[in-house]
């Protein structure tokens, strides 16, 4: 009986772990930030940055592999993914197997012959030729609206007695929302690290950190330059000059880190908020190479958008005792 319940133990834990994604587990090991980060010893300060280190090199490694099982992936389906390519755009643009040889060597058309392929791909997505289309530019606001009715019947009674077309569009449709879908996600991702990164470059930047840090070089370059035997006026001078850094250095962690630790706040929470996006991007972007190419992405791509965001965050979070300079331990 023992034994049996250990068993299902063993067999639950194995399924919590399976059940948890490669995400989850590595955001289980980032280490916390200490509650005071300038009174931190070297020795702690060191332990915390090889921690987040080998977790990065391990993200690094994690992506990179899902990049290779990615390329991997096209170049086993290379074959497979461009017939289904030139099938769709045969269906979607009424293509003969000439005309897709023709756009293969298309630096060899010439000019009159690559407007005639334009034309004829155009009528075929929009029964408007190229013509039209600029003289509908022409149009008055009016003429546009009668124009976008007659098109708009004209495609009606086109899908009824050409089924195949209106698949084609409908195909066309598809990647298009989708494609407007996915740049969305990108810029609305990018627009949250954007925001972050420029917290911490105004901290970086900060006119009163820079004059602490010009003031600190200076006294180091006059220290460095009376190093050696010095009389007793001297000695006291090093002395004072040495104190001065030491409170400048203590100076500048306790004006800049606690900033530094309110951006890790709000960049941490950036990064758990875009989760969401980042899934739905890899989503679909795996639904456009599948539309696409008729090959699905493999399963390791799932999840490579929110690894690549977690080790952006963990990279700020390793710089996150930059500003402190001085450890009394060093003297």
């Amino acid at each position: 009986m023992k034994k049996a319940t250990l068993i299902l133990i063993a067999l639950g834990i194995a399924s919590l772990a399976s059940s948890q994604t490669t995400l989850e587990s590595y955001m289980k090991r980032v280490p916390v930030l200490p509650r005071d980060s300038c009174n931190i010893t070297r020795a702690a300060m060191e332990s915390f940055v090889s921690q987040i280190s080998a977790l990065i090199d391990e993200l690094d490694s994690d992506i990179e592999e899902r990049g290779r099982i990615a390329d991997e992936n096209a170049e086993e389906n290379r074959s497979t993914m461009e017939d289904n390519v030139v099938k769709q755009m045969q269906q979607q643009y009424g293509m003969s197997d000439a005309d897709i040889n023709s756009l293969k060597n298309a630096k060899n058309l010439s000019p009159a012959d690559k407007q005639a392929l334009a034309n004829k791909m155009m009528m075929q997505q929009t029964n408007i030729s190229m013509d039209e289309a600029k003289n509908m530019s022409k149009m008055s606001e009016a003429g546009k609206k009668a124009y976008a009715e007659a098109y708009a019947a004209e495609a009606m009674a086109t899908a009824q007695v050409e089924p195949k077309k209106q698949t084609g569009n409908e195909n066309a449709r598809t990647m298009l929302a989708l494609s407007n879908e996915q740049q969305a996600l990108i810029n609305k991702i990018q627009s949250g690290q954007q925001k972050i990164a420029g917290m911490y470059a105004a901290i970086e930047n900060d006119p009163t950190g820079k004059a602490i840090l010009a003031r600190i070089s200076k006294w180091h370059e006059k220290l460095v330059s009376m190093m050696g035997e010095v009389s007793d006026s001297e000695a006291k001078y090093i002395d004072s000059l040495s104190l001065l850094i030491t409170n400048e250095h203590i100076r500048y962690c306790e004006l800049f880190t606690p900033k530094y630790r309110e951006v890790l706040r709000q960049d941490l929470a950036n990064f758990k908020a875009s989760l969401p996006d980042c899934r739905r991007l890899d989503e679909v972007s795996g639904e456009l190479m599948k539309i696409q190419t008729g090959v699905a992405a493999p399963p390791e791509s799932a999840e490579t958008t929110s690894l690549a965001a977690l080790n952006t965050y963990l990279g700020n979070l390793k710089n996150a005792y930059k500003y402190k300079l001085y450890y009394p331990e060093d003297n």
